[in-house]
């Protein structure tokens, strides 16, 4: 194998106050279920078991399809807003790259607007949902479960704050010379970290895909051909650009996978790759698994 890097470089705590900003999602949606302490005694109580070893939980409006696509997009929103970013803290706070900065915002501008006709549109149908689940929940149906529309309209929310990224070492406060730099000393330890493990997110899903394409890949002319889904190659190609957005530091191994990448799947001079040329074409096949090989080979292993 050619392998074009083995580690991951030391970071120096570079400034990227100009390369990426902190973004924070949340979102919150009303679950609709709710613990019957009643009826989980009666079973408790049924099947002869001490008290408080079963619990009864009832959905308030049985299966509501409006309320289940707002918990459902919310979900998916979730999924992308991982995608597009890197880890920052432990705190749920990410970053964004600058140079992918004005796509995610319009992304999430446009989910929050679609979050925001969904729940509408279920607030429209709530007070209906209540009269259904009279009939669907029976002797379990209790009055006071519900809350007003109006009530029940501020347990959803959607939002997307930005704030850029600290200074590394800015302590503007009063103490001693030696207490002062020791706390420097460790915020840049810490600086450094966060740095690394949103850079080694990137590596660790960039062999995720590559991974999954290499299985595909693993077979030879006049064998069974193995599952190529156009998810996994998209994912891959995806990676790439992911790997030149996401360079907050100009790691230059990170740039190195990149540029291997980008040659053999968008090459100057060279038809881009697709799916079904790689199904198709032996040759095509194997020179990309190898180049998939070399790139995996030269990731660094990452424990996030």
């Amino acid at each position: 194998m050619n392998n074009m890097l083995t580690a991951v470089p030391n970071v120096s705590a570079p400034s990227i106050q100009s390369s990426a900003m902190i973004v924070e999602f949340s979102a919150s949606v009303w679950t609709g279920r709710k613990k019957d302490k009643s009826a989980s005694a009666q079973v408790t109580l049924h099947n002869n078991a001490r008290s408080g070893t079963a619990n009864v939980s009832k959905k308030l409006l049985g299966d509501c399809a409006e309320l289940r696509a707002v918990q459902d997009f919310v979900a998916n929103s979730r999924n992308i807003h991982y995608t597009l970013t890197m880890p920052w803290s432990d705190l749920g706070q990410r970053l964004v790259p600058t140079a992918m900065f004005f796509d995610y915002q319009a992304q999430m501008t446009a989910f929050e607007r679609e979050f925001n006709r969904l729940v509408q549109a279920f607030l429209d149908v709530y007070d209906w949902e209540i009269i259904q689940s009279r009939t669907k929940l029976g002797d379990l149906f209790n009055d006071a479960d519900y809350v007003s529309v109006h009530e029940l309209a501020r347990k959803f929310a959607f939002s997307v704050t930005y704030s850029p990224v600290p200074e590394a070492g800015d302590f503007r406060v009063d103490m001693g010379n030696e207490q002062a730099a020791l706390l420097k000393t460790q915020y840049q330890e810490h600086y450094e970290a966060q740095i690394a493990k949103a850079m080694g997110d990137v590596f660790n899903r960039t062999r995720k895909y590559l991974e999954r394409l290499h299985n595909s890949l693993d077979y030879n002319k006049g064998e069974k051909r193995k599952p190529l889904h156009n998810t996994t190659f998209d994912g891959v190609l995806d990676m790439i650009d992911m790997l030149k957005a996401c360079n907050l530091t100009g790691d230059t191994q990170m740039e190195a996978i990149r540029t291997k990448l980008e040659d053999q799947f968008r090459g100057v001079g060279k038809l881009p790759i697709s799916p079904e040329a790689l199904k198709e074409d032996s040759h095509l096949r194997a020179e990309t698994r190898s180049v998939v090989e070399d790139v995996i080979s030269s990731l660094p292993t990452i424990d996030l």
